[in-house]
Order: structure tokens, then sequence, then C-alpha cells
């Protein structure tokens, strides 16, 4: 999806910033993100922001015995 019209810029282009370290606004336009209009910034912070977030930790598998139906 493209979030940086100006630059043409996709929401790929703005997680690999995000993956090499771009932590703030000011770093996602170092790499040339975001630098023109401003109409991103909104969703470039909530990328930022859900970079930040703890990832959810799976739940454990449940382990259901399997039933077996023998036949005489």
């Amino acid at each position: 999806m493209i979030v940086c019209i100006c630059r043409a810029r996709t929401d790929r282009d703005v997680l690999r910033a995000i993956e090499d370290g771009a932590a703030s606004l000011r770093d996602v336009q170092r790499c040339g993100i975001g630098t023109d209009c401003g109409t991103c910034h909104n969703m470039l912070q909530l990328m930022l922001a859900a970079s930040e977030e703890p990832a959810a930790a799976c739940p454990a598998p449940v382990l259901v015995p399997a039933t077996y139906a023998t036949s005489a």
C-alpha cells in the first residue's frame, strides 16, 4: 500500500526503515519518507507505535486427545 504519495513509498518501505532502526518520524524522514507534504505523518506515527508494542505471546497449543473408534 502506498503510504507516502509524494515519494511513492509503500508500507514495506516504511517497515524496512523501522527494521533498519528508524524509531521516530525524523528517522523515517532521513530514509526519504514523509519529507514533503506531511499527509502521511499520521500513518507513519501509527506504524512506528505499532512497531514498539511487544509482540503478543502465542499461547501454548491445546492438546486434545485423539479418540479412536474400534470396530469388532
